[in-house]
């Protein structure tokens, strides 16, 4: 199994934060999201849980793909996410649907105020993958973690356009 992780602090309050990165996707910087479907949304004990659909377009090389015999140019995933803010934690957790027995991605995002300042806020992000090709797994887990780290350093990227155009108060 392979694992990136990634921190940043963003300049700006956790509900700002919090508030663009649930409409993060379309923006300038990840053009990959091509569909996002609510599936289910409801508060529990103070907390909004969410699940979505998420539609990316992921252009896995032409060899992989005749190995597993998959073509498509999406992939998709779901996506579960809960805010507490009276504990002002965001945990978002992604997990994909398409070939689950040969790849397995679960990538995790946690938001939380910065210790001493308020006006700014800590993303962590973690994501594993696993691939389950006989003779291939350690060298086809190092191309997709590759692919998710760049991916995942747009994505702060793309969060702070969100914020800045969107007018995320």
């Amino acid at each position: 199994m392979g694992i990136f992780s990634n921190e940043k602090t963003f300049d700006y309050p956790w509900e700002k934060v919090v508030t663009a990165a649930i409409q993060k996707y379309p923006n300038p910087e990840n053009d990959s999201v091509s569909g996002i479907d609510v599936v289910s949304q409801q508060v529990r004990n103070g907390q909004l849980h969410s699940e979505r659909i998420l539609q990316t377009k992921f252009n896995v090389m032409a060899w992989a793909s005749k190995l597993v015999g998959f073509f498509s140019p999406y992939q998709y995933s779901l996506e579960y996410s809960v805010i507490d803010p009276k504990r002002k934690i965001m945990r978002l957790n992604t997990r994909n649907l398409c070939l689950p027995n040969q790849l397995k991605v679960d990538e995790h995002l946690e938001y939380t105020p910065h210790p001493t300042d308020p006006n700014r806020t800590i993303m962590k992000q973690w994501t594993e993958v696993s691939v389950n090709l006989p003779m291939l797994s350690d060298y086809c887990e190092s191309v997709f973690l590759s692919i998710y780290q760049n991916n995942a350093m747009r994505g702060p990227k793309g969060l702070e356009w969100v914020i800045n155009n969107l007018h995320c108060n």
